[in-house]
């Protein structure tokens, strides 16, 4: 159901999708956010962010205000929602183990079970134009490539552990770019697959 009201806000003609959504929503509910921004944050130009934003509005998401963008109390239960499957995206510093310089690493709760062999997250990042996405399935204290009876390096999965706070059958999916903007898009995109 997320992922259908994610798609009605989408205007394809306006180049933006469902992380930038994910990402605006997450941004507003900081703080009150201006048009000029959100440009900032996403990388989106300024007809994509009015575009966006018209649908936020349009859907009951966010009201404008003379401070910025607000979430009203529809656009907080939807995002409320959204973070009982997702936890929000952080960077972190592993391009030793990764296809990428920029690193943000996502976390699906309890979806283990619909990751195949992680080439779907994979192909989610490569769609929006990021370098890649590694999965991960959490179980017995370590992280596992899905699909194999192979562990993560210790080191990885310490650095993760610090960013969240893991249970068994979480899934942690890392998108890689070449700048830290389409690395957290590709994080993002990856873990809708799973939804």
């Amino acid at each position: 159901m997320m992922r259908r009201v994610l798609k009605r806000m989408i205007d394809k003609r306006a180049g933006y999708n469902e992380a930038h959504i994910i990402q605006a929503l997450f941004l507003i509910s900081q703080r009150p956010v201006g048009r000029m921004n959100l440009m900032g944050e996403l990388k989106l130009g300024e007809a994509s962010v009015k575009t966006l934003l018209k649908n936020l509005k349009d859907n009951g998401m966010i009201i404008s205000t003379r401070r910025g963008h607000e979430l009203t109390s529809k656009g907080k239960a939807f995002l409320t929602r959204i973070l009982k499957m997702l936890e929000k995206p952080k960077e972190i510093d592993i391009s030793d183990y990764t296809v990428s310089k920029e690193n943000y690493a996502i976390v699906v709760k309890k979806a283990s079970n619909k990751v195949k062999m992680g080439v779907e997250q994979r192909d989610e990042a490569i769609k929006v134009g990021a370098d890649g996405a590694t999965t991960f399935i959490f179980k017995s204290g370590k992280l596992w490539f899905p699909g194999t009876n192979e562990k993560a390096n210790e080191n990885l999965t310490e650095k993760v552990s610090k960013l969240f706070e893991l249970k068994d059958g979480d899934v942690v999916i890392i998108g890689s770019a070449k700048n830290k903007y389409k690395a957290r898009e590709a994080a993002i995109m990856a873990a809708l697959s799973l939804l």
